[in-house]
């Protein structure tokens, strides 16, 4: 399928989405949203023209040209930053706060997206872990520590320093709306908890798998917190919070619910992810769930991760390895969905049936390059299984993979605990 029809379906997908909610959820009013949408990639937008009078930084064209940035990251990250906004802040907010919680989404996101790029075939080990904490001190303290100097020179140095900028625009919307409220210090604790898989990752792949003995259950437990679910829509609920003054206990609760919803969501894309994109990770040696779930599962041994980088990819595909994959992701999508039922117990204000819509959409925006791949993964029943009855789509797990369902329930029951919340059974 070509780059232009692949564009085009895109681009119908998102007016099909959100006039579907349109029609079904008071949260989201297509008029409304489709402005909000276009102004605030306008805005981030401007935010890059910034960038060209910038000594130690690489401009928006550079970037592109480099294959750093793509404009899809920040268009698509803002239908799915107002997607999961409208729902939270709709009943409370003013349209400017939505917009700057939109654009702050936006612009975190697409600062995550280029360093991931830069750090995947750039970098090395060392220089990897610095651009994330000089990252991480941008997005929680409004600090951008810019490669100066001879350094400042490399055009590698001056791509990482525009995804410093770009942390900043994203903690600037949010503290000069917000401030450093109770939210703000849970999204702090939130990219540190990020960053933290993120550099756990990089040893992964410094070492390889041959070095390191570690299970998709560590993976799960550990480096899985790579997955930036939680900072993302802790952003709307720093403005949540600024509306309602003091959140109630059970809004508090609720808030929670949908933090560790969102989270286990984002898991479970990157699993989808890794299944989509196995081919481009193993020839640019990173680390993927799907060989470490292989390995796991028994499927491969750790000598295949060596075979020829063409070969191997189909290898994987014949055995399952790659369905398994994208089932352990259906594992942790359900998990996250159950979370948001269990939410709507709490909240007056959430639209949580349009959250749960917006969990439909974030499986099947990614899945959608499923199409490119090979036919023998059936690429379009899997995508169409996001708007599938939940239940239709768990029997679909095979037994063998129950182990892994049962140490995310294990967490949730565990979190569950730790917030004072009756564990509820929802499939």
């Amino acid at each position: 399928m070509k780059k232009e029809e692949l564009n085009f379906l895109s681009n119908l997908f998102m007016f099909t989405i959100l006039k579907y909610m349109n029609n079904k959820y008071d949260s989201v009013d297509f008029k409304k949203i489709t402005k909000t949408i276009q102004k605030a990639v306008e805005i981030f937008e401007s935010k890059l023209k910034e960038l060209d009078s910038n000594r130690y930084c690489l401009n928006a064209e550079t970037l592109l040209k480099h294959k750093l940035l793509k404009e899809k990251y920040y268009v698509y990250g803002a239908f799915l930053a107002a997607i999961s906004s409208y729902p939270i802040l709709y009943r409370i907010a003013d349209e400017e706060s939505i917009i700057s919680s939109i654009f702050s989404k936006t612009s975190i996101v697409t600062g995550i997206k280029v360093l991931d790029n830069i750090n995947d075939s750039l970098h090395n080990f060392q220089d990897a872990t610095r651009s994330q904490l000089n990252f991480q001190q941008a997005l929680t303290q409004g600090y951008v520590n810019f490669c100066r100097g001879e350094e400042s020179l490399n055009w590698i140095k001056k791509a990482e320093n525009s995804t410093y900028l770009m942390a900043l625009w994203g903690y600037q919307s949010i503290v000069s709306s917000c401030g450093r409220s109770k939210m703000f210090n849970m999204f702090a604790r939130d990219v540190d908890e990020y960053i933290d898989g993120q550099i756990r990752s990089f040893y992964q792949k410094n070492d390889k798998y041959t070095t390191v003995n570690m299970d998709l259950v560590e993976f799960i437990q550990k480096v899985s917190t790579k997955c930036f679910g939680k900072l993302w829509i802790d952003v709307d609920f720093c403005f949540y919070e600024k509306f309602l003054k003091k959140i109630p206990s059970d809004e508090m609760i609720a808030v929670k619910m949908v933090n560790r919803s969102i989270d286990l969501l984002f898991r479970s894309l990157l699993f989808y992810d890794d299944a989509t994109d196995l081919e481009e990770d193993i020839e640019n040696n990173i680390v993927s769930s799907v060989m470490i779930l292989g390995l796991d599962t028994g499927k491969i041994l750790a000598k295949d991760i060596l075979m020829d980088k063409k070969c191997l990819p189909e290898k994987l595909e014949k055995l399952g390895v790659i369905r398994d994959a994208i089932h352990v992701g259906n594992i942790l999508y359900l998990s996250g969905v159950e979370q948001l039922f269990k939410a709507k117990m709490f909240t007056r204000y959430i639209d949580v049936d349009a959250l749960i819509f917006c969990a439909r959409v974030l499986r099947m925006f990614l899945l959608r390059k499923l199409l490119k791949l090979n036919k023998k993964l059936k690429g379009l029943s899997i995508l169409l299984q996001s708007f599938s009855p939940f239940e239709k789509l768990k029997k679909e797990i095979p037994d063998y993979l129950y182990q892994y369902r049962k140490l995310i329930v294990n967490l949730n029951e565990t979190y569950e605990k730790e917030s004072i919340i009756k564990p509820v059974s929802t499939f």
